[in-house]
């Protein structure tokens, strides 16, 4: 990746109170909860998360920029927490917070739809719940509500950042 994302239009999303004290102290929350996350996951230090898009508790997402030292390639990555499996993963396909949240989405369902088949789950994205039937079904509402309700909420409008 050449490029870093830009962030200067963050938090994307139309008609959401990212203002509220109370929204921001769960905003602010939710970010220490992605920090913590990837944080404990990487090699190298985090140096910023940046809100995206959040609707606390539901979900943050975030930007999460790491020190110097690293490949090009791994100076930052998306970051998913709230009520949801945690996830993080890389930038190169998804510049914006909507195609963040679709890749989400995607490899969420891949591991669902992996656990409801009965099929192997070494090659899906990690997720550190018990692969049960009842948990790959909540995990897919999940994802249809995100698809159905937050990614539209999150899609770049005219006059933003990285919008034609």
């Amino acid at each position: 990746m050449d490029m870093l994302i830009d962030a200067s239009g963050f938090p994307f999303g139309r008609d959401l109170d990212y203002e509220s004290a109370d929204e921001v102290e769960r905003l602010d929350l939710m970010k220490a909860e992605a920090w913590a996350f990837v944080d404990g996951d990487s090699p190298i230090p985090v140096a910023d998360t940046v809100l995206a898009f959040g609707i606390a508790p539901m979900i943050g997402l975030f930007l999460a920029r790491f020190m110097p030292g690293g490949k090009p390639e791994d100076a930052e990555r998306w970051v998913v927490v709230g009520d949801l499996p945690p996830m993080h993963f890389e930038t190169d396909d998804t510049p914006t917070p909507a195609l963040a949240l679709r890749l989400y989405c995607a490899i969420a369902q891949d591991w669902a739809d992996n656990v409801l088949a009965g099929r192997d789950l070494s090659d899906s994205y990690p997720i550190e719940v018990e692969p049960t039937r009842e948990y790959a079904e909540m995990l897919l509402s999940r994802v249809a509500f995100i698809r159905r309700k937050l990614i539209p909420l999150a899609e770049p409008r005219a006059g933003r950042p990285g919008v034609s």
